[in-house]
């Protein structure tokens, strides 16, 4: 296998082990993808989800998944780059909750930057967002 196929499937199976990680409610598990940094950042979806360092991390993740019965996550038309211990990507993530009885679907959009340390692929950066609702397909600018 070419080193940037390689990449690539171990990338994936990072993702993987994220939408695995989620489905279970599995805090430890999503957590041990991240950097132990405190320059990590993640970005989701809500005004108060710009999340720093792993405490954050991980309190972030615990507010998603007490406030959800289920959740699955999925990618697809991912793109994913490497050079040398640092690889980006950018795809589709949606995910299918199910909170307080009704079922939410978010069809988000995915950006990441990850790290090898230690022979692992580690998240380093993570940004989750939706489109503007608001903003008509075709137009540059939401209506206001």
């Amino acid at each position: 296998m070419e080193a940037e196929d390689k990449v690539k499937n171990d990338v994936m199976e990072v993702l993987d082990n994220y939408a695995q990680a989620y489905r279970d409610k599995n805090l430890q598990g999503i957590l041990k993808l991240f950097i132990d940094d405190d320059d990590l950042v993640i970005i989701g979806t809500g005004y108060d989800e710009w999340i720093t360092g792993k405490t954050e991390l991980k309190s972030g993740f615990s507010r998603d998944m007490e406030q959800a019965d289920s959740i699955n996550v999925k990618f697809r038309d991912m793109t994913i780059s490497a050079a040398g211990n640092v690889s980006w990507l950018s795809g589709h993530m949606n995910m299918d909750a199910m909170v307080n009885g009704q079922e939410i679907f978010l069809p988000g959009r995915l950006s990441a930057v990850l790290e090898k340390r230690n022979d692992k692929w580690l998240f380093a950066h993570l940004h989750y967002s939706l489109p503007a609702a608001e903003q008509e397909k075709g137009e540059a600018w939401p209506e206001v």
